[in-house]
Order: C-alpha cells, then sequence, then structure tokens
C-alpha cells in the first residue's frame, strides 16, 4: 500500500505585543494562534502550528519593564491531525476517494506548543493581573501541554508579583541572578499582608534571588532560590524550611511565619530596612510554632507577632533589640536575644532554666504591655535598668522575677504565677494584681523597693526593708502579707485583705484600717504597732503575738481581736484602747500612756506575766472583776465607771510607784459596796488611793470599810488622795456629812495588815489656830466619834448668817425718837412730836459672836452691814394721836467665820428687803409699832479646811414680823421713861443643793421667834436756834432682855439632821440719841448696843450700832 504524503505542517501564530521598549498593559494581550495540521495521503499526520506569544520582547539592548494590569495570554497551539491512519490490510486496502476517505495504519503527529505569556530577556515583569501561557494544540501526542507564563531567556531578569498578581504556568528563569519579588500592592514597600498565591519551586524555577516587600505568602517545597532571600515587608510562611534555601536571609521589615511548628536553621541578617518603612529586622508572627537555630546578625531588631512561640537556639548577634508584641520569645540564655533594648507591646519573653539570671538592657512597656515567664523556680532572673512605659507588666512562671531599677511604667501589673520582686522603686501608679498561687515582694532587705499603686492581692506580698518605709497603697484580696527586714513599714491605706498579715521582722506599724479579717502573726522580736498617736489604724483579725504589740492612738479604739501568743501589749498615746476580746497573751502588758480599758470579762489576759502602769497610763477594769499575775503601778487603776463592786485580784505581787488606783465605794457603814484590791503576794512601794463615792449618803463605821486586803507582807504604803487634810491632819474624803479617812489596819481590833475607809476620829491632839476668827478651838472627845465632813460646820452657820439679816429693828434704832420737847417744854404738845411726814435712811454695823450648841463645837462670828431707807406718812390722825405708815427698803451683807472641830470656813450673803411699817403715836406717850419684812438672800459657802468653794450663789427667802409698844412716861420736863416690849418672828425658807461633794443641802428648820423686853430712859431738850426755830434733843440709855422661844435651827446634810442652837437668855445695854432742827425740818439719830449670853456669859455675845438721818416733807 502507498504512504500519506505530508503536505507541510500549519503555520507558526504571531505575537500578540512584539516590543523592544517599555509597555504596560491596562487590557488584554493574546498571542496568535497556531495553523492547524493536515493528514497525507499516505496517512501520516502533520503537526498544527505553534502558538504565538502574548509579549515578546525583541531587539532590547536595556532593561525592558513589563508591567501588567490586564491580562497576558499565549497563543494556542495549532490543531494537529489527529484521525486514525491504518495501513497494511486488515480486511481490504483502503484507498482515498473523493470524498475524503480515512486509512487505518498511519501514524499519529505530534501537538503543537502554545505561546508563552510573556517571553524576553533582560526584561523585568510586574504583574498585578493574569498571566497565562498559551495551551498547546490537541489532536496529536503531548496534546494541550500549556507553555510557561513566563520564560526569561537570557540576561538579568525579574518578576514582581502583587497579591492580585495570577500566574498560570511555569515561570521559567535562566538562572543567572533573576529575581523574583513578592509584594502587596504596586507600592514599592508598604508592609501589607493581604494573602497572595502559593509560591513554589516547581512552579518558579532558576530565581537566583527571592525579594519580599509586602503581602502574605506561602512558601513550601524544595528550595525556590538559589540565592539570598529579602525581607522588606509582607511575610512568608513556611510550610517546609527547604524552601526558603540555605543562604543567609536578609531581613529589613519583613515576616516570617511558620505554618504548623517550624525548624528554620537559616541565618538571619537583621537589618534596618532601606524604605524608611515602620518596620526593621525580622518580624516572626502567626498562631503556629517556630524554631529559629540559625543566627540572627547586624543591626535591625526582631519581632515578635502572633501568638505562637518563637525559641531561639543560636547565639545571636543583632543589635536593634527585641520587640514582643504578641505570644512568646522562649531563650535559655541571654546571647539568644543578640543586644539592644526590650520592648514590649503584648508579647512575653520566656526565660528557660537556670543560665540566664539577670540583664541590665533598657525594658520599655508599651500600650499593650509585657510578660516575664521565669519557667525554672530556680531561677531568680534581675531586671537591673529601670522599666519604663505607659503598658503593664506580667510575671509568669514559677520562678522569680526581681525589678532592681527605678522603675517608671504606669501600667498594671500581675503576678500570675511566682513571685515578683520589685527591689527599686516603681513610680508608675499602675494597680498590682497578684493571683493565688504567686507572690509579690517589695524590696530585698535593703532601703528600697516600693510601689505607687494599689495592690489587689490574691497570693502573698512579703515587704523586707530595712528602713522606714510607708506603703499608702490600698491592699485589698484574699492574700496575705508578710513584713521582712528590720526597718518600720507603715500601711496608711484603707486595707481590706483577708489572708492574714505576718511581722516576720523590724516594724509593722497601720496607720490606715484594715477591715479584711484574717490572723496577724506578730514572730519573736517584731513589733507590731497600730497607729502612729493619731486617729487611725486598726485591723479586724485576731493576733497571734510572739513579739510586742504596740497600740498608739490619740483617740478611741475598741480592739475585739483575741489576743495570743507569748509576746508583750503596749498601750501609748492619749487615746483610749478597749480590749474586748478573750485574750490569752503571756507577755507583759505596759500602759505608757492614755488608758487600757477592759471592755468585756476576760479582756485583760490573766496570763500576761505582768502589768505595768506607767505614769501617764491608765489601767480601766470596766467594771469586772479581773485577775492578774502582778501589777506595776505608777500611773492610775480605774476599778469602774458609775458604780461600786468591782474587785481586781492580783495572784502575785503589787508593788506601787507613786501610782493611783480609783476606788468607787458607797460611802457608808462598814458593810458598804466597795471596789475591792485583793492582792495574793507581797504588797510595796508608795500608792495613792483615790476614793469616788457612788452616791453614799455618809454613815459612821466600826471597823471600817475594807478596800484593800494583802495575803502576804503588807509593805506597801496606801495613802488616800484627798478631798482635804482634816485639821488633825489625816486626808480626808466626803460622803455626806462625814469624811473618810485611811488606815492600815481596821479600827476596832489587831492591823491584819488590810487597808480600811474609817469614818471616826481618832485619839485627836488639839489644835490650836489662834486664827483671825476665834481665839480657841474645841477640844476633841475623849472617846471616837464620827468624823464629821468639813462641810459640816459650814452649813450649821448658814441659817445663822441669813437671820443675822433677818431681824426688824425697833422703833427707836430706824426712825430715832418720836417724842420731843415742845417751845414750852411739856414734851406733849403738838408742836414737841416730830412731824409724821418724812423720808429717812440708816445704815447698821454689827459683829456677833456665837457658840451655839452643835455636833462639831461649831463657833461662828458674823459681821453685817444694812443700809436702809423708807418713806413715812400720816393717815390718820385724831384726838388721840397719829396713825403713820411707810415702807421701807434694805441692802445688806453679812460676812461670816466659822471655826469648829471639824472645818473651818466662810459663808458671804448677800440680802434685799422689801418692808412696811405702821406706827400708832398716841397724844399720851403710847405707841404701837409694827413691821413686815420679806428678804431675798445669794450666799456663797466656803470651807477654809479644805481650800475649796463648796456652793455658790444658793438662793433662800426670810420673812420677818414685829410688834413693838411702849409708853413714854414723863418725868419732869426732860426726863421721862419708857417701859417697852417687842416680839419678833423670823423665818429662812432656802433651795436645796448639792454642794462640791455631791452632799444633799436641805434648811430642815430656820425660824425664830424672840421677845425683847426694855426700858429707857431719856432726857430731851429745846430751844430755839439762830434762825428761829425750834432745836430739838434727846439722849437715852436702854436695857435690854432678850428670850428665843424656839429652838435654834437646823439643816439636813445627806440624811443626818445638824442642829445649831444658840443661847435662848440674853441681855444688853445701849445708848443713843437724836437731834433735830429747823423746827424738827431735819433729824440725826443713833444708838449703840452690846448684848451678851446669859446662859454663858460673855462667850457669846453681839455689837451694834446704828446712825440715821430724816427729812420732814
Amino acid at each position: 500500500m502507498g504512504a500519506w504524503s505530508g503536505a507541510g505542517a500549519g503555520g507558526g501564530g504571531g505575537a500578540g505585543v512584539a516590543t523592544s521598549a517599555n509597555f504596560t498593559n491596562n487590557s488584554t494581550v493574546i498571542g496568535g494562534a497556531g495553523g492547524d495540521g493536515a493528514n497525507t495521503s499516505r496517512g501520516q499526520n502533520s503537526g498544527g502550528g505553534g502558538g504565538g506569544a502574548g509579549v515578546y520582547v525583541v531587539g532590547n539592548s536595556t532593561l525592558v519593564t513589563i508591567t501588567n494590569n490586564g491580562t497576558i495570554t499565549g497563543g494556542a497551539g495549532g490543531l494537529n491531525s489527529a484521525w486514525p491512519v491504518y495501513y497494511g490490510a486488515t480486511g481490504g486496502a483502503g484507498e482515498g476517494g473523493a470524498a475524503g476517505s480515512i486509512r487505518t495504519g498511519g501514524s499519529q503527529g505530534t501537538s503543537s506548543q502554545g505561546g508563552a505569556g510573556i517571553i524576553g530577556a533582560n526584561i523585568a515583569v510586574i504583574n498585578n493581573g493574569t498571566i497565562t501561557g498559551g495551551i498547546g494544540g490537541t489532536g496529536g501526542l503531548n496534546a494541550g501541554v500549556q507553555n510557561d507564563a513566563v520564560t526569561f531567556q537570557s540576561g538579568t531578569n525579574s518578576l514582581t508579583l502583587t497579591t492580585k498578581s495570577v500566574i498560570s504556568g511555569v515561570v521559567s528563569a535562566n538562572g543567572n541572578d533573576d529575581t523574583l519579588t513578592l509584594q502587596n500592592t504596586l507600592s514599592k514597600i508598604d508592609g501589607g499582608q493581604s494573602d497572595g498565591a502559593n509560591i513554589s519551586a516547581t512552579q518558579y524555577k532558576g530565581f537566583e534571588h527571592l525579594v519580599v516587600n509586602g503581602g502574605r505568602w506561602t512558601v513550601g517545597g524544595s528550595a525556590i532560590v538559589s540565592g539570598e532571600t529579602t525581607l522588606n515587608g509582607g511575610a512568608l510562611v513556611v510550610t517546609g524550611p527547604a524552601a526558603l534555601g540555605v543562604q543567609a536571609i536578609t531581613a529589613q521589615g519583613g515576616a516570617i511565619e511558620a505554618s504548623g511548628d517550624q525548624v528554620l536553621n537559616q541565618s538571619f541578617v537583621l537589618k534596618n530596612n532601606p524604605y524608611g518603612a515602620s518596620t526593621s529586622g525580622l518580624v516572626v508572627q502567626g498562631a503556629d510554632n517556630l524554631v529559629l537555630s540559625g543566627v540572627l546578625s547586624d543591626v535591625g531588631r526582631l519581632t515578635k507577632n502572633g501568638s505562637g512561640t518563637l525559641t531561639l537556639t543560636a547565639d545571636n548577634t543583632y543589635t536593634g533589640g527585641t520587640v514582643f508584641a504578641g505570644g512568646v520569645v522562649s531563650v535559655d540564655k541571654e546571647v539568644r536575644l543578640g543586644g539592644g533594648d526590650l520592648t514590649f507591646n503584648g508579647g512575653t519573653l520566656q526565660v528557660m532554666g537556670t543560665s540566664w539570671t539577670s540583664t541590665n538592657r533598657a525594658v520599655s512597656l508599651q500600650a499593650g504591655g509585657g510578660t516575664f515567664d521565669i519557667e525554672d523556680a530556680a531561677n531568680n532572673f534581675a531586671v537591673t535598668q529601670g522599666v519604663a512605659g505607659a503598658g503593664g507588666l506580667t510575671k509568669s512562671g514559677s520562678g522569680t522575677l526581681t525589678l532592681s531599677g527605678a522603675n517608671s511604667y504606669t501600667g498594671a501589673t500581675t503576678v500570675s504565677a511566682g513571685t515578683l520582686v520589685v527591689a527599686n522603686d516603681n513610680t508608675g501608679g499602675g494597680t498590682t494584681t497578684v493571683d493565688v498561687g504567686a507572690g509579690l515582694q517589695i524590696g530585698t532587705g535593703g532601703v528600697s523597693g516600693s510601689l505607687a499603686g494599689d495592690i489587689v492581692n490574691n497570693g502573698t506580698l512579703v515587704v523586707d526593708r530595712s528602713n522606714a518605709f510607708d506603703l499608702a497603697n490600698v491592699i485589698s484580696g484574699t492574700g496575705s502579707l508578710t513584713k521582712n527586714g528590720a526597718g518600720t513599714l507603715t500601711l496608711s491605706g484603707v486595707n481590706s485583705y483577708t489572708g492574714g498579715t505576718t511581722v516576720s521582722a523590724g516594724i509593722l506599724t497601720l496607720t490606715g484600717d484594715n477591715t479584711g479579717g484574717g490572723t496577724t502573726t506578730v514572730d519573736a522580736g517584731a513589733v507590731l504597732q497600730i497607729g502612729t498617736g493619731g486617729t487611725s489604724g486598726n485591723l479586724a483579725g485576731d493576733i497571734a503575738n510572739n513579739g510586742a504589740l504596740v497600740v498608739n492612738r490619740s483617740d478611741a479604739l475598741n480592739l475585739a481581736n483575741a489576743i495570743s501568743g507569748a509576746g508583750s501589749l503596749m498601750k501609748s498615746g492619749a487615746g483610749t484602747l478597749t480590749l474586748s476580746g478573750a485574750n490569752s497573751y503571756t507577755g507583759a502588758t505596759t500602759v505608757s500612756a492614755g488608758t487600757l480599758t477592759q471592755g468585756a470579762a476576760g479582756g485583760f489576759s490573766t496570763a500576761s506575766s505582768r502589768y505595768d502602769v506607767d505614769t501617764d497610763g491608765t489601767l480601766d477594769l470596766g467594771g469586772f472583776d479581773t485577775m492578774l499575775a502582778a501589777l506595776y503601778n505608777a500611773g492610775t487603776i480605774n476599778m469602774n465607771v458609775g458604780a461600786a463592786g468591782s474587785t481586781l485580784m492580783v495572784n502575785g505581787d503589787y508593788v506601787g510607784h507613786d501610782g493611783t488606783i480609783v476606788f468607787n465605794t458607797v460611802l457608808g457603814d462598814d458593810n458598804s459596796k466597795t471596789d475591792k484590791l485583793m492582792v495574793g503576794g507581797d504588797t510595796a512601794g508608795n500608792t495613792n488611793v483615790q476614793v469616788v463615792n457612788r452616791d453614799g449618803l455618809g454613815a459612821q463605821t466600826v471597823k471600817g470599810i475594807e478596800i484593800i486586803t494583802v495575803g502576804g507582807q503588807s509593805n506597801g504604803v496606801f495613802s488616800l488622795v484627798s478631798d482635804y487634810r482634816t485639821k488633825d491632819g489625816r486626808k480626808a474624803v466626803v460622803g455626806g456629812a462625814y469624811a473618810y479617812t485611811l488606815h492600815q489596819g481596821p479600827a476596832r481590833g489587831a492591823n491584819d495588815g488590810n487597808w480600811y475607809l474609817i469614818s471616826q476620829l481618832e485619839d485627836i491632839k488639839p489644835d490650836n489656830p489662834a486664827t483671825r476668827r476665834v481665839s480657841d478651838t474645841p477640844d476633841a472627845p475623849d472617846t471616837p466619834a464620827p468624823r464629821y465632813s468639813a462641810n459640816v460646820p459650814v452649813y450649821e452657820g448658814y441659817v445663822q448668817t441669813m437671820q443675822a439679816l433677818n431681824k426688824p429693828s425697833t422703833l427707836q434704832e430706824r426712825v430715832g425718837k418720836r417724842y420731843m420737847t415742845g417751845e414750852n417744854g411739856d414734851g406733849r404738845t403738838s408742836g414737841g412730836m416730830v412731824d409724821a411726814h418724812g423720808i429717812w435712811a440708816r445704815i447698821q454695823g454689827a459683829h456677833d459672836r456665837l457658840e451655839p450648841t452643835t455636833l462639831t463645837g461649831m463657833k461662828q462670828e458674823i459681821n453685817t452691814f444694812i443700809l436702809q431707807a423708807g418713806v413715812d406718812g400720816q393717815f390718820y390722825e385724831d384726838e388721840n394721836g397719829k396713825l403713820i405708815a411707810g415702807i421701807t427698803g434694805q441692802y445688806g451683807t453679812a460676812r461670816s467665820n466659822i471655826v469648829a472641830r471639824d472645818g473651818d470656813g466662810r459663808i458671804s450673803t448677800n440680802a434685799w428687803s422689801l418692808g412696811a411699817t405702821a406706827t400708832w403715836i398716841g397724844n399720851d406717850g403710847f405707841y404701837v409699832d409694827t413691821q413686815g419684812q420679806v428678804t431675798w438672800f445669794e450666799s456663797d459657802l466656803n470651807s477654809d479646811t479644805a481650800d475649796v468653794g463648796l456652793a455658790s450663789g444658793r438662793k433662800a427667802t426670810g420673812y420677818a414680823l414685829s410688834v413693838e409698844t411702849g409708853k413714854r412716861i414723863a418725868l419732869n420736863g426732860n426726863w421721862a421713861l419708857t417701859p417697852q416690849a417687842q416680839l419678833i418672828w423670823s423665818s429662812i425658807n432656802a433651795d436645796d443643793f448639792e454642794d462640791v461633794w455631791q452632799a444633799n443641802i436641805s434648811v430642815a428648820r430656820g425660824n425664830s421667834f424672840a421677845a425683847r423686853f426694855g426700858l429707857a430712859a431719856s432726857y430731851d431738850s429745846s430751844w430755839q436756834g439762830s434762825d428761829g426755830r425750834v432745836v430739838n434733843t434727846s439722849v437715852y440709855g436702854i436695857t435690854n432682855l432678850y428670850q428665843e422661844f424656839l429652838g435654834g435651827t437646823r439643816v439636813n446634810i445627806s440624811g443626818v439632821d445638824f442642829s445649831t442652837d444658840n443661847d435662848r437668855t440674853w441681855a444688853g445695854i445701849g445708848a443713843g440719841g437724836t437731834y433735830a432742827w429747823a423746827g424738827g425740818k431735819y433729824l440725826i439719830f443713833g444708838q449703840g448696843t452690846i448684848n451678851t449670853s446669859l446662859d454663858h456669859f460673855a462667850d457669846s455675845y453681839a455689837i451694834k450700832g446704828d446712825v440715821g438721818f430724816k427729812v420732814k416733807w
């Protein structure tokens, strides 16, 4: 059979664009398609023609840049004649017919090749669109094979892909310094990381250099380039380490990201970005873990982003510093981090093992903060430079991080695990949070270490400084605080942490309130101080005190906490500390200042080895029966407040150092309710005893009121803090009307060494004061008698003093002589009688010395002064005489000096009186004079013995009535006798009062009813003066007899009556005279008297003088 002859292959396609200059495509370029193949007559198939290139660069002598923003496609290959060809007989010879029959047995032709998308030499292709290699023709062998998308024929070429780039087909470089560049957009460097295509060596062949300027590109498989890789921006996602080749990678701001955990052995050269981008050096990002075992070198920095962990294992030499912006950078040595600062913005530095223990690098915390993860519990890692920045710091890992620089970062601090030690000052001010199981330590035993912000402590807070340090931060949370170091730590914030406090060394001072609770433990040699003398400082929990507890506040503080342990307690400061917990501590208790009060039974520890009360201190039992081991007292001990009946039992010794014990006693008889000191051991030293009378009315004792009992040697001296010192030299306190003195041993019986309050006199040697008041003092009784208070004699003379101003005068004393000798000397003419109309005034002075009968033997001297004035007028007249009436006003003062066995004193009384008078003057010489007067008194009472004002401004009202009658009997023209009689009633009604010693004083009886019988002998004369008017004179002498009918006065002093009975029968003599001139218009008069008791002649007496003046109107 004959064969098919090949009539010739199809023709090749032409280039879409043929150029030798730069070309930018913004549309579609397609290479020419190859011609189709044909069948020969011999049954042979001829191939189709090859497709033309989309862009064909020819004839260029310099670099040509092809920029594709559209579509470039190589021409398709021509169709191959692909009919079946049969040759040889298969049942018959085939033969071409007119219709073009198909013969079998022939061979199939080779397929035609598609055109390349771009082809040329010395070209730079920038693809922001689609480049596709032409598809080969079909119908023959190798049908449909795609040609290269880009073919670099020779020279130096480059391909730049953006993330919008689509390459369909292989890119073939010639291996001679050709470069593959990957970027985000057409911009040179923009740092963007939008995803681009996967880059593999099977598609991109023959490149020597890889440059990444932007975008996020995934590489894997075998090495993409044979030379170096440069990362200027964007990111390479590495799915296999071989894709990056073996050459050093230059990083100038680009990123590496592991897809799946990866280990890269390549070295990296970290440089600053030459294009001025915001990043430089190497960025490692992504969520998967990456190990870089190659060396990182040069001047750039390393930045860690993303949540994955970057482990550095080489001895790196880069110097641009490290940025921790996300995830973890894990190293075991400092050399792994090259050189330069450490900058945190959300990432973590993980230090493994114990080889790296400190760094002197500058550490900056940006807004995202940073974490130091010290993994090994044995590693105490120190940052010696100050940490700065606005971000926060987190400490994680079981190891210790020590910040020994001066820190200024302002963000929060979190200790999530392990321990953070602040060895220097942190002035930033952010809140520090300590998680459960973690620890924060401030200071390392030196003089530095502080935090400015508040602390939320749910773990352990330790403060260890050797100097004074004020931690003003507010501490809250469930964690504990431990004070180490020899210095003084002051907590001045209002703290609420609940995990308890331990003071292992030095002094912990609380000036703020800790309301959180938790037990506070004070170790031996350490001190816990609450307050510094102000009004703040407190804690809520119990106290296990094996060191020293000091409370120093100026106000009241109730410490309800239970205090236990072997330590001591000291109360200082001017305030009051109340202990109301169930306390059992065994150390000494010292009250150096202020008051330590027992707020509940058992508040004072019975196990405390000794109680010391210093000079400025007060121990207040709070009214509870109390047992103490031993007591040394230089201050004050209060048994109770407001009530009596408490017992202080001192099991051991009591020693007084001039201190004071305040006993509350209902002062009365032997069985009076009282506080009591019971000493089981010995007593020594000197102690003052202050007795506060709790509403006791006083009574006479027999043995006395026992207030102190002594089981051992009673060598202590107890001296009464007295209201006053008695006249026999005893210190005394007042209970009602009685004075109590303190004695060792009872008043009756053997001296038992106990101490008693006794209200009876002992063997008293009489005083002889020779005072200015009286000449002697009553003798003391021979047998014991009640010891009355120094106020009693004063009150015995109280009514007497007022009565001295409450006695109406006689008619003659008040207005002078009513009858005068007339012009004819008959003495009975109307012209001889003083006119009934007039205004008058008089003054009176008197000195009374009284020795009444009283229980105290009181003697009294009263000096009075009275100024009285009145107006008289005639209201009636007939042939028998005249009725004259008038009104009076009076001011008087009385000064009383009192001397008695039980005390001396003074009374000062002022009195204001109003009165009325009515007088019948008969023409026959008979007269009747009546007076009525009311007086208001105000008195001050003082005890000279006690040197105290008993009461002041005491009010009383007096009433007085007088009736006097007599008859003038003329003996001749000049001489006359006037027998006369007078009845005087007076009464004092005084307000009740309580004196300075709380004694209740009332006047039980203040009345007087007395009679006077007198006889006056007068000599009258008259003459005509130079003015032609009558001048009258009268002189007289008088003798009087006085009789008191009532039983004296009585005062009640706290239920005990004290009577003052003056002698009832008195006699006296007097003399006086009247001088009238100008016809009786003007008149002066006066009188002087001296009276004495007839019961005890001259022991009681009164001297009085009057002078007056009257004008007729």
